[in-house]
């Protein structure tokens, strides 16, 4: 009886548990409301998997040095050797047969290790550098993402209504081949019109799910939550055509900064290799319980249970031709992370310059945009008047409409690429943070 009433406390509990309201998962922006800026930025860095990754490599760095540097610390050993011995006793790996024994061996003088120990250090920190490098990554995939979600949000109205326009135009050249005023082939135009339309409806609308799912992806919301706010993006700084941008990157540069760090680690190790030829010290200790069984007693003229040994551990290697070897090919690392830390600087010093004279064509382009998207609302105005007047018809009108969606919808597009081309440009100089994530 008693184990069918703890079955039917279990069922209880377990109902109680179920009919509990179920908690959803804390979402950061709930469906429907606006994401600003400055939190996408922020809840990328947060649940960021290229962030988590140059974390843990940060953490691995750092036990790599302290292992390194506990050579310096005693090694404690407790073990015991115990075995059978006939006749004489030999050793057992090394060691002679005891019920327990204690070994500790620590470095005392080493200059290798010692410069082993700073190349390590200097990895460790050269992590920093990588996680920077790594944070401003993630800030411009999330900026860029956001920015062209904005981007592609605000085209879709233009490309609505020049959808509309097209099938107006479509409609109307229709009922003008039927009282035979177009021609079949004014038809197949319009037809090809909307058809284009649609094409880049469908397209800009794929780009759309595909933003939203990655910065889904990048924030730890789903897509559902990602609606843009573009009147939270900061406004872009102003960037001068007379400013050595180049010298500001490679001075910035976390890239390069971690490339110096990698020929300075490579020089230290260059130096442990060569200074393993050289006399080192180390302390060690030993302790053994011996026992009789073991015929200590039969074959040594005094036999004691107990038996201590400690000292220093003196060393000159004289001659090693595997480790000259060693040595040399770790001058060759070494000369090969200084030529990598040079092609490195060269090529930020030169992507800086190149993005930062690609802004005198993004500039223009976006202007020649502007200027042709306002020509476009001055002709459309010009057939409302015509209109108007009766020497338009209103086929003329939509096609005119239709153009204006279309040179928006370019001037959209040529705004983007110049805000591309200054956030790639922000993230090489090193200012991309501090513009996307002021400190206060």
């Amino acid at each position: 009886m008693s184990r069918v009433r703890r079955v039917a406390k279990l069922l209880a509990l377990a109902a109680s548990l179920l009919s509990l309201p179920t908690i959803p998962w804390a979402a950061d922006a709930p469906s429907g409301e606006p994401l600003p800026f400055r939190k996408a930025i922020d809840l990328a860095l947060q649940h960021s998997g290229v962030m988590a990754i140059a974390t843990v490599n940060q953490w691995r760095s750092q036990k790599a040095y302290q292992e390194v540097r506990n050579h310096y610390l005693p090694q404690l050993t407790v073990g015991s050797g115990l075995g059978y011995s006939y006749g004489f006793p030999l050793t057992l790996e090394g060691s002679a047969p005891s019920v327990a024994n204690f070994t500790s061996q620590q470095s005392l003088f080493n200059l290798s290790l010692w410069q082993f120990l700073k190349a390590a250090k200097i990895d460790w920190k050269a992590t920093s550098f990588e996680v920077q490098d790594k944070r401003a990554e993630v800030i411009l995939d999330t900026a860029l993402s956001y920015a062209q979600l904005v981007n592609l949000t605000d085209k879709l109205n233009p490309l609505a209504e020049a959808q509309a326009a097209a099938e107006k135009a479509q409609l109307v050249t229709e009922q003008r081949m039927k009282e035979g005023v177009d021609s079949k082939l004014e038809l197949t135009k319009s037809q090809l019109v909307a058809a284009r339309i649609r094409w880049r409806m469908a397209d800009a609308q794929g780009q759309v799910d595909v933003l939203r799912e990655h910065l889904a992806k990048l924030t730890g919301l789903t897509p559902a939550d990602i609606q843009p706010d573009s009147e939270s993006m900061p406004a872009l700084p102003l960037i001068s055509q007379e400013d050595d941008l180049s010298a500001r990157a490679v001075a910035n540069s976390p890239v390069i900064k971690l490339a110096d760090q990698k020929v300075e680690a490579a020089a230290a190790r260059a130096k442990g290799e060569h200074r393993a030829t050289l006399p080192y010290a180390d302390l060690a200790s030993q302790y053994a319980y011996l026992a009789r069984f073991n015929n200590y007693d039969q074959y040594f003229l005094k036999y004691s249970s107990n038996n201590l040994a400690a000292g220093l551990n003196i060393k000159f290697p004289f001659f090693n031709p595997a480790q000259k070897a060693r040595a040399a090919q770790a001058d060759a690392d070494t000369i090969v992370a200084r030529q990598q830390a040079d092609v490195t600087r060269n090529q930020v010093s030169e992507d800086a310059l190149k993005l930062q004279r690609s802004l005198r064509q993004l500039q223009a382009a976006r202007d020649v945009a502007k200027l042709e998207w306002q020509v476009s609302q001055g002709d459309l105005e010009g057939v409302q008047a015509q209109i108007q007047r009766g020497t338009a018809n209103p086929r003329d009108q939509h096609l005119a409409q239709l153009e204006v969606s279309d040179k928006y919808a370019a001037y959209l597009d040529a705004e983007f690429e110049l805000t591309r081309a200054e956030l790639q440009l922000l993230r090489l100089t090193g200012e991309l943070e501090n513009w996307a994530v002021p400190t206060p």
